[in-house]
């Protein structure tokens, strides 16, 4: 009867033991800094992604040159992405920017500085030379709408407009200038 008295006494006191180590660990060990806690947990380098639709044709292609994932806020920012989308008509059109971010939640690519938009060589549009430029570019990846609230200047050897905010729909090729609209038109 002693020995489980003595075992009982020996285990209330390891016990002890350990809740005294597991606090004096937990009061020694430092708060993490802002910058610890915004520390990517993975990078990705020359990247490439492929979209199909529901009967298997290939619909979009993103690129990018470097991602970084951030856990605590979900957001990946891509360095010099590149998006590569088909319209109704058979036509591609490209959509590139010096960065961009996407959240894990959600299909919204925010792609920001340099941003241009153009139909790809291979298209009937490329010669006219349409180039579409501005700021920043919120671009929906499911839709294949683009919009933004920035200044927008589009381009081709003839005309020149300029506005403020834009939606375009790759798929259809509508586009809606939102306000501030000019056109420069020098005839051949």
């Amino acid at each position: 009867m002693r020995k489980r008295y003595l075992l009982l006494v020996l285990t209330i006191l390891l016990g002890f033991a350990l809740l005294a180590v597991d606090n004096y660990t937990q009061e020694t060990s430092a708060p993490l800094s802002e910058s610890q806690t915004a520390e990517p947990d993975y990078y990705g380098e020359v990247l490439f992604s492929r979209r199909f639709n529901e009967v298997g044709s290939l619909e979009q292609n993103f690129s990018a040159q470097r991602s970084t994932h951030f856990p605590n806020t979900q957001n990946t920012i891509f360095d010099g992405p590149v998006i590569q989308t088909q319209d109704e008509d058979g036509s591609y059109w490209q959509v590139e920017a010096q960065q961009a971010t996407m959240n894990d939640q959600d299909e919204l690519l925010r792609l920001r500085r340099n941003v241009e938009i153009r139909p790809l060589k291979t298209s009937r549009q490329a010669r006219n030379n349409v180039v579409i430029n501005t700021e920043s570019l919120d671009y929906f990846t499911h839709q294949q709408v683009a919009q933004t609230q920035d200044p927008v200047t589009i381009q081709n050897s003839q005309t020149e407009i300029t506005a403020t905010g834009m939606r375009l729909d790759l798929t259809t090729q509508r586009m809606e200038l939102h306000s501030e609209v000019s056109t420069h038109h020098v005839p051949e």
